[in-house]
């Protein structure tokens, strides 16, 4: 890789000089990429769940990530990968250099600055007994299961649970944010759901309504044939239909309604909150 020598300055002036040797142990989650402002080199991560520190023989559990810089071009061509390929669920043997500040602000997440700057891959597929227990317990799947509303498998990952339920005779994807370590977020989340489905008749309706209300016109503008019926309000209701609930636990949620072609494929997303009321709709993707 070829940089230019003050971008790998500003890139690497976040970490300690010391270099040092860790196992780590990849999670599952995708790698991610990102710059802050008036930086030129992309900061390319990848994720993992806890690392071994060979320096002191420390076992450090707890999510994480391994950082390294890449150019626009790099990531544009390989993407945020490259070079390094790292894969979910492997322990790798790494030459790093710890983050330097790692306090963490209000509302920022502890992982981000549980980091390291990857120096040198030395092994890959190491075996660590402690750290393979950590990847079978996090690899165990975590259900939650209610007799009416079915089955939620924990992705641990994006720290929600996934399922499905019939809403007015269709299945319909459900995802609920929580804190996984939090059981009172998983109860939270799910009597958001379990409101929201007892009242789905009459909550579909307000849905439906709220979004015409907002969209119409705008449906109206996105006619490619003039040739074609005017949307009123009620086609409207009537055309578009429930495919997914994004649910929070802290009461918000997001309803994500197929357009029957009224937006180019776009979903009409509606956004409420389960005791304010309706806040917004747009269209998304």
């Amino acid at each position: 890789m070829v940089y230019d020598n003050k971008d790998l300055e500003v890139f690497a002036s976040k970490y300690q000089k010391e270099e040092k040797e860790i196992l780590v142990l990849m999670s599952d989650a995708p790698g991610t990429a990102g710059k802050g402002q008036g930086e030129n080199l992309w900061s390319a991560q990848k994720y993992f769940l806890a690392y071994f520190d060979l320096n002191t023989n420390e076992l450090k559990n707890g999510d994480g990530r391994v950082s390294w810089p890449i150019t626009e071009e790099e990531r544009q061509k390989y993407g945020v990968d490259w070079p390094y390929k790292f894969r979910g669920g492997v322990i790798y043997r790494l030459k790093v250099r710890a983050l330097i500040d790692k306090t963490v602000p209000d509302g920022m997440m502890p992982s981000y600055f549980n980091r390291f700057m990857v120096v040198e891959i030395l092994e890959e597929d190491v075996h660590n007994d402690a750290l393979l227990h950590i990847l079978a317990e996090y690899r165990k799947p975590i259900i939650i299961e209610d007799k009416t509303l079915g089955k939620f498998e924990l992705n641990k990952d994006l720290e929600l649970f996934e399922g499905r339920v019939n809403w007015l005779g269709k299945d319909i994807s459900v995802s609920l944010e929580v804190t996984p370590d939090s059981k009172s977020t998983w109860t939270k989340a799910m009597n958001v759901l379990r409101t929201l489905f007892e009242e789905q008749k009459q909550k579909d309706s307000e849905f439906r309504a709220f979004a015409a209300e907002q969209l119409t016109e705008l449906a109206n503008d996105w006619r490619q044939d003039e040739d074609t019926a005017e949307i009123t309000k009620q086609s409207f209701i009537d055309r578009i239909s429930l495919s997914e609930l994004s649910i929070a636990s802290g009461g918000s949620f997001t309803a994500f309604y197929n357009d029957d072609d009224m937006f180019a494929g776009h979903a009409v997303t509606v956004y409420g909150n389960i005791k304010k009321g309706l806040k917004s709709t747009n269209i998304e993707g």
